[in-house]
C-alpha cells in the first residue's frame, strides 16, 4: 500500500446524479481533506458538474471517469446470470468501481459519501479533526463509562432479539443522556487508535409541499437511514469491497468487509432518496392517501422514539433496525433542528 496522510477521504460513487450531486458536495466538503469522485457511463450533465466541481475546489477534488458497463440494478435475466458469474475482480461489478474508489484515496480514514444526501457539516468535521494529525485523545477514566454503555446497548439489542420488540424500558432517558457523551468519546478514541469503525446515520426526508419526515411503509422510507453501511474507518489492506447477490431484487451491489469493532456515533445527514424521480411519484401517492404518516421535519423533534415506534410499520423495518434506530432518535432528533437551513 502507498503511504497515507492523517486525515480523511469521501468516496463518492456515482451515475447520473445531475439533480443531487452540487448540494451534496457543498454540504459536506468542508468536512473533508479530499474528495474522491468515481463516475460511470453518465448520460445526463453530471460529468459536466463534476467538472465545475473540480474547478471550484481544485485542491481536494480527484475525479476519475469509471468506463466499464456495470451491472447492478435493473438488470434482466440474462445480465443477472452474467454478474453473478463474473470473477469477483471484474470490472463490470460495483464491488470493483468501490474498490478503485479507495485505491485513490491519499488519507489514512475514509468514509463513503452519498450524492442523495446533505450532510450535517459540523458533525462530520468533529470525526474528520478525530483523523487528523492535530488531534491527540489520551486514554481517561471515564472511557470506561463509554465501554459500560456499549455492553449495556448491545445487552439492550440482545435482549430485544430474544423478545422479539425493541425493550425501550431499558433505555431511559437520563441514564441515556449520561452515558452517550463518554461512549462518544470512547468511540474516537478507539477510532484514532484504529480499532473501531465508526457507523454514521440520517433522516430520511420528503418534499412535496413543504418538507417531511416519512413514516412511509409502502415505499420502505423510515425516518431514519443508514444502519452501520456507511462507516469512517482507517484504511488497510483488509478493507476491501466485495460483491453482494440479492437474488429476489435481482440485484448485484456490494458490501464493506472491515476487521473493525463497528460504534455507532448518529445521524448527520439529511437523506433525499425519496425525493428522486424514479420515487417521488410512489411517496406522493401514499402521501395523499395517508397524510398522517407524512410528518413536518420541524415537528419530528417533538416526537419520542416510543411515538415513532408506534407509528413506522413494523413490516417494513427488521427488529434490528427498530433497535438501532432507538440509539439514532435519542442522540440525534436535536440535530434537526440545528440544521434546517439545509432543506430551504
Amino acid at each position: 500500500m502507498k503511504e497515507l496522510k492523517d486525515g480523511l477521504s469521501g468516496l463518492m460513487r456515482i451515475k447520473n446524479e445531475a439533480s443531487f450531486i452540487e448540494g451534496c458536495i457543498t454540504s459536506c466538503i468542508d468536512a473533508l481533506d479530499e474528495l474522491i469522485i468515481v463516475y460511470n457511463d453518465c448520460t445526463d450533465h453530471t460529468p459536466a458538474i463534476v467538472e465545475q466541481m473540480c474547478k471550484q475546489y481544485p485542491n481536494k477534488i480527484k475525479a476519475f471517469a469509471y468506463d466499464y458497463n456495470i451491472l447492478s440494478h435493473n438488470l434482466s435475466k440474462e445480465d443477472f446470470d452474467v454478474a453473478i458469474n463474473l470473477p469477483e475482480d471484474s470490472p463490470r461489478l460495483h464491488s470493483t468501481q468501490c474498490n478503485f474508489a479507495l485505491s485513490k484515496a491519499n488519507y489514512k480514514y475514509a468514509v463513503k459519501i452519498d450524492v442523495d444526501q446533505l450532510y450535517f457539516v459540523d458533525e462530520l468535521k468533529e470525526w474528520r479533526n478525530v483523523c487528523s494529525s492535530e488531534t491527540q485523545i489520551v486514554w481517561h477514566f471515564s472511557f470506561i463509562l463509554g465501554w459500560l454503555f456499549m455492553m449495556y446497548f448491545s445487552v439492550y439489542r440482545r435482549l430485544s432479539a430474544l423478545l422479539k420488540k425493541p425493550c425501550l424500558w431499558m433505555l431511559p432517558d437520563k441514564l441515556f443522556y449520561l452515558l452517550t457523551p463518554h461512549y462518544i468519546d470512547y468511540a474516537k478514541w478507539r477510532l484514532k487508535k484504529g480499532t473501531s469503525a465508526i457507523a454514521l446515520s440520517g433522516f430520511n426526508v420528503f418534499k412535496d409541499d413543504k418538507w417531511y419526515i416519512p413514516f412511509d411503509g409502502v415505499n420502505i422510507h423510515p425516518p431514519y437511514n443508514g444502519e452501520g453501511d456507511t462507516l469512517i474507518f482507517r484504511i488497510s489492506e483488509k478493507t476491501r469491497f466485495f460483491r453482494q447477490v440479492n437474488f429476489s431484487s435481482q440485484t448485484v451491489t456490494e458490501y464493506f468487509y472491515n476487521p473493525y469493532k463497528v460504534m455507532f456515533a448518529g445521524p448527520i445527514w439529511f437523506h433525499l432518496h425519496a425525493n428522486r424521480e424514479c420515487c417521488w411519484k410512489k411517496v406522493k401517492k401514499v402521501k395523499d392517501e395517508f397524510p398522517g404518516l407524512f410528518v413536518p421535519v420541524e415537528n419530528f423533534p417533538l416526537m419520542t422514539y416510543r411515538e415513532v415506534h408506534h407509528k413506522i410499520d413494523k413490516k417494513s423495518h427488521t427488529l434490528f433496525q427498530r433497535t438501532l434506530f432507538v440509539f439514532v432518535h435519542k442522540i440525534g432528533i436535536n440535530k434537526i433542528i440545528n440544521h434546517l437551513y439545509l432543506l430551504r
